[in-house]
């Protein structure tokens, strides 16, 4: 959610500074709709978050996730109209609260004057940072077959379920991969993917001969997006599926156990525009799209809106 943020406002020429909500509790326990109990919203969060909010009134600010909507709405009402919000996501209060709303278009939020709704998520694969990505992992990569194949492993949410026989089911593609296009393979997990699934996913890639990522460092996702000829993606992740889409690299779709109407609903998008495929066994057979440029698009909407509210804007990023 965090990097939702960055890539929306850092697209729009911003330098943003991130801010993590740390609400109090029992209010970070409350859902979205309970917004109006909290009231003096600064009271409700920790120290360092007062001590933030004392500072000037920022241009821009874009939030993402549960506890940022009374937060963001909060300044919307208080900057009286010296801050620009901008919400990432379906807030699931009225988008009145908000200069600007960025929800995905599968949550199919209902639409309003001020939201712009997008395929996927605001995602950090931006040229600029894909090129420098590029230039610090090549030499990391430089040594792995070709063609170099990216896997992004997720996992389980409230929608899938990262098991046991779904890693089998993974390195078994891959294996076909490699065994028929002599393809080579450098492998992330993530903090959702559980120590389990960890040590299955390591011994299999081991005995693939595949490198994956220790954990410790820059974690080297964009390197891979910039650098590999395709990526596998695990379905239960919609920014990483819009990260490698934003690429322009063929994103191969990795299936789990379970599934729902939205998530199905924006891999069917991707498939319908020729960007993903889901992985089988078999060869690799590269093929190419125009680039998901979503996050630029919002962007750019993002500074059309600030302009016509008289805020004076840095210039976008070439």
């Amino acid at each position: 959610m965090e990097n939702q943020c960055i890539a929306l406002a850092e697209a729009a020429g911003f330098d943003p500074v991130a801010l993590r909500v740390e609400a109090r509790a029992p209010w970070r326990w409350l859902p979205e709709r309970l917004w109006r109990l909290w009231g003096d919203v600064p009271n409700r969060l920790s120290a360092e978050n007062r001590r933030t909010l004392r500072g000037d009134w920022p241009d821009l600010v874009v939030a993402c996730g549960r506890q940022s909507v009374p937060l963001a709405a909060h300044i919307h009402r208080k900057s009286d109209g010296r801050t620009f919000v901008v919400q990432c996501q379906d807030p699931r209060i009225n988008a009145a609260h908000f200069d600007m709303v960025v929800p995905p278009e599968h949550d199919a939020m209902p639409p309003t004057d001020n939201t712009v709704a997008i395929v996927g998520s605001p995602n950090l694969a931006l040229r600029w940072r894909l090129e420098a990505a590029a230039a610090a992992w090549t030499d990391t990569f430089a040594g792995l077959p070709r063609p170099l194949i990216a896997v992004a492993i997720g996992g389980s949410n409230n929608a899938y379920r990262l098991t046991h026989a779904a890693i089998d089911d993974l390195f078994h593609a891959l294996a076909s991969l490699k065994d028929v296009s002599g393809a080579g393979f450098a492998i992330t997990t993530s903090r959702r993917t559980g120590p389990d699934n960890e040590a299955l996913i390591r011994a299999r890639a081991e005995h693939l001969g595949a490198w994956i990522w220790d954990g410790t460092g820059p974690s080297p996702i964009l390197g891979l997006y910039a650098l590999a000829d395709a990526v596998v993606v695990t379905e239960d992740s919609v920014n990483m599926a819009a990260e490698v889409a934003a690429s322009g690299k063929p994103l191969l779709i990795a299936e789990l156990e379970g599934g729902s109407d939205k998530f199905d609903h924006f891999h069917d998008t991707l498939r319908a525009r020729g960007i993903a495929k889901y992985l089988k066994p078999g060869p690799f057979e590269p093929w190419s799209y125009a680039p998901l440029t979503e996050t630029l698009r919002a962007a750019e909407e993002l500074r059309t809106r600030m302009a016509a509210c008289g805020f004076e804007l840095p210039k976008p990023r070439t």
